[in-house]
């Protein structure tokens, strides 16, 4: 594939209506730095009304989302910029509606061969009309009693909560719906958190180096554990390099799976015994200073905004 040089401005778009709004903003900032740092001419915009009008105004040849949730990584701002014709980084809107939905993902990895946690999805009104008793001693029954809730649709922890027994259950999946309407409830799995960020190039879809990221510095899992740099620590990996291996090899056929374009990101979680289950797969992985795809692409003796270059490139010969 020829990948033709950046021959106009750049959009970073960023921001967004969703409760993800201040993670995509730095996310944007980043990106907006590496890719200055390079030479490309780009700017920054956010998801609001005037979004398309001033894309079209000062004549955008290729945008780079970097929304995170609601509305950038459901298939709405991937709908809106196929509808005006300018080319984008990322996955199509269609495959995006799939992936976005933690339970529908999960059903075509699990078919796929990919090991997935056992899991319950339950709805608010289901939760509300039929009856908080039973159905939790149902859901405790059948994956234990310590359980992860997390909302099905959306990201950067914000509604996760983890669950040991049945009485802590009800709240956990209220905070949930504060989130989302349906709430994901997964057998816990103790071990090391992994992610793979995958990239597509001339060569095929390409894992970068995996990283564990450690919260123990940090209180539990959650929003502010996960966007506190002094609450996380990333690194790679103590593990065989075999399983390694198998980690991108994973990470490549999830992203294939899913319908995934240029970019995704796999979380893993690796028990002691070195089996493992795929979390989640992100559309849009995160450009924050506490996030993955910078640290991988570092360690692999490139840059965020190297990588994030090339796949502009590519979007543009399209």
């Amino acid at each position: 594939m020829t990948t033709p040089p950046l021959s106009g401005p750049v959009a970073v778009i960023a921001g967004g209506l969703s409760h993800e709004r201040d993670v995509s903003l730095a996310s944007g900032r980043n990106l907006v730095r590496e890719l200055s740092a390079l030479g490309v001419e780009v700017a920054a915009y956010d998801f609001d009304r005037a979004l398309l009008h001033n894309l079209e105004r000062d004549k955008a040849v290729v945008a780079l989302p970097a929304l995170h949730g609601q509305f950038g990584e459901d298939g709405e701002i991937q709908t809106l910029l196929e509808l005006i014709g300018i080319p984008y980084v990322g996955t199509v809107s269609t495959s995006c509606r799939v992936a976005f939905d933690k339970t529908a993902a999960r059903e075509l990895l699990r078919r796929g061969g990919i090991p997935v946690p056992d899991s319950v999805s339950l709805s608010s009104t289901t939760f509300r009309d039929v009856g908080a008793p039973v159905l939790m001693e149902h859901v405790i029954s059948r994956l234990g009693e310590r359980v992860v809730v997390k909302p099905s649709r959306g990201g950067s922890a914000l509604g996760v909560t983890g669950v040991d027994g049945l009485s802590a259950l009800p709240a956990a999946l209220v905070k949930t719906y504060a989130y989302c309407d349906e709430a994901l409830i997964e057998r816990f799995y103790a071990g090391i958190d992994v992610s793979v960020v995958v990239h597509e190039t001339d060569e095929g879809v390409k894992p970068l180096t995996p990283i564990a990221i450690d919260f123990s510095k940090g209180h539990e899992f959650d929003f502010a554990a996960r966007y506190t740099a002094e609450f996380v620590g990333f690194g790679r990996p103590d593990l065989p390099e075999p399983l390694l291996a198998e980690l991108g090899e994973t990470a490549v056929r999830a992203h294939e799976l899913l319908g995934m374009r240029d970019i995704s990101r796999t979380d893993f979680m690796v028990t002691p015994d070195g089996s493992f289950v795929v979390l989640e797969v992100a559309i849009t992985p995160g450009a924050t200073e506490t996030s993955v795809f910078p640290f991988a692409a570092k360690h692999d003796g490139t840059s965020m905004g190297e990588v994030t270059l090339a796949l502009l490139k590519r979007a543009l010969s399209r």
